[in-house]
């Protein structure tokens, strides 16, 4: 996974003085996997490092220290090169929290094929990019409950009205995800717990710290987040939820 977006590497990258070897390793951030020194020269020139052609790649990398590494694939950032890439994002202001979890959560987007499900998504990256915690929190929250919501009815429809009604006698049958929601989500996950579309640890998980926050975000009060307690938020369901659903 990249640590620097491209529109990241781009504002790092011009109006401020930064060695040759700095731009190469922030170059590498921006990359997914291994690279030829052809394709960093062509990334540098296509964020508009121009002056890169004159530079001899080969020899800063191979005196980084070792922060880059050449592998049978090509360079790559070492340990030491990423902790050195997230110490210059730091002091130019970039938040790489974001944007790890922001990427996470695109990745997952194209994998998405239920439309409301999607929105959700859309709005919680756009929200997290934003630094708007508390939003990003409730919208991400909302899609994980929408793929929950919709693997029930495609598989566990009547297993679930079964023990719905077992567990309350007033349930009315649910026939659609729109008819879910009548249930407060934590009984739901109780009761697919039960029916064993998600483990207990995961539905503990899910109750105590991701639906906690996310009533928390939803409500007006005094509470105050950062991009530590929401990135935490957004990998649980990912995890827990968006991989598996």
């Amino acid at each position: 996974m990249p640590l620097l977006t491209e529109d990241q590497l781009k504002q790092v990258l011009h109006g401020v003085h930064l060695s040759q070897k700095d731009r190469v390793l922030l170059l590498l951030a921006a990359c997914d996997a291994p690279q030829r020194i052809a394709s960093i020269r062509s990334l540098g020139r296509s964020v508009g490092l121009r002056e890169i052609v004159k530079w001899n790649l080969a020899d800063i990398l191979g005196k980084s220290g070792g922060m880059a590494i050449s592998t049978d694939k090509g360079w790559e950032l070492h340990v030491s090169g990423r902790e050195h890439v997230r110490s210059l994002a730091s002091t130019l202001k970039i938040n790489l929290v974001v944007t790890t979890s922001s990427h996470s959560l695109r990745q997952r987007l194209t994998k998405i094929g239920a439309s409301t499900t999607k929105s959700f998504v859309e709005e919680a990256i756009i929200c997290f990019e934003a630094l708007q915690y508390r939003a990003a929190v409730v919208f991400a929250w909302c899609g994980a409950m929408s793929l929950l919501y919709d693997r029930v009815v495609a598989t566990q429809l009547q297993p679930f009205n079964t023990e719905a009604t077992r567990r309350d006698p007033t349930w009315r049958n649910a026939r659609n995800s729109d008819d879910l929601t009548r249930m407060k989500e934590h009984d739901f996950l109780d009761v697919i717990e039960s029916l064993g579309v998600i483990g207990r640890n995961v539905k503990q998980t899910l109750q105590a710290h991701c639906l906690q926050l996310r009533n928390s975000c939803g409500h007006p009060n005094s509470l105050q987040i950062g991009e530590n307690s929401a990135a935490a938020h957004i990998e649980k369901l990912i995890l827990n939820v968006y991989s598996k659903f």
